[in-house]
Order: C-alpha cells, then structure tokens, then sequence
C-alpha cells in the first residue's frame, strides 16, 4: 500500500474518533449548561419573589401584587422554585465528581428540575393571566 495513501487513512480515522468523541460529550455538555440555567433562572425568581411587597392574608405573607387573592397559588410557586432550584444544583454537583458512576440519578435531578422550573412558570403565567382576566372583566359593566 502506497505510504501516503496510509497516512490519508489513519488522519481520516483519527479525525472520525475525535469527531465521535465531540459528539458523545455533546449532550452531557448541552444538559450541564441547561442545568446551570435552571439553576441561575430558579435563583433569580426566588430573588424577585423575596423583593415583591407583601401583605399578610389569612395570616400568611404574599406578594401584593399577583397573589393577593390566590395564597395557594403562591405557596405552589414558591414550592417549585424551591425544588427545581434544588434538583439543579444536586445535578450539577453529582456531574462534577463523577459522571459515569451517578449518571442516572443526574438525569434524574436533571429531569426534576426541568418540570418543576416549567410547572413554576406555569404557575406565573397562570396567576397573571387570572390577574389580569380579573382586571378586564371588572372595566366591563353587564
């Protein structure tokens, strides 16, 4: 065999090894930097909630704002923010030390955080939408 023919092959080889090697280590990658989001997303809603004047209902502190008359809705975020901030960073810790050995239980937290940051989102979005209902309806005079 021609010696430059071989070196051709063994290049094109070691290019098809990297090449799978990148492409393994790409979704490890794509759901460590998702779990860092989660993470940094879930720590600045709890920021803003902890920011927003409040007002005692039954007894309880809740935002003025959206859940003044919705306190179940309130503690329902709070609850989610909480656990999706905690699955992410347990997450991120496991997949630091060692990622072969814990690697379902990351993608365990990995898909706890997820749902809980979307079910916290959908708890926003529902109480505004409420909110902001409440408001229209009560500008229309029947």
């Amino acid at each position: 065999m021609d010696p430059e023919k071989q070196k051709i092959e063994s290049e094109t080889r070691t290019h098809d090894n990297s090449y799978s090697k990148i492409s393994s280590s790409s979704p490890k990658k794509s759901q460590t930097q998702l779990l860092i989001f989660i993470f940094y997303a879930s720590l600045a809603i709890a920021l803003l909630i902890l920011l927003l004047p409040r007002q005692n209902v039954n007894g309880c502190p809740v935002p003025a704002f959206l859940f003044a008359s919705r306190p179940s809705l309130f503690h329902a975020l709070v609850f989610s923010v909480m656990l999706s901030f905690a699955a992410a960073s347990s997450g991120l810790l496991i997949g630091i030390n060692s990622q072969r050995q814990h690697a379902t239980v990351q993608k365990c937290y990995f898909v706890i955080s997820v749902v809980s940051l979307a079910s916290a989102l959908s708890i926003l979005a529902c109480a505004s939408f409420l909110e902001i209902f409440k408001l229209v309806c009560s500008g229309i005079k029947l």
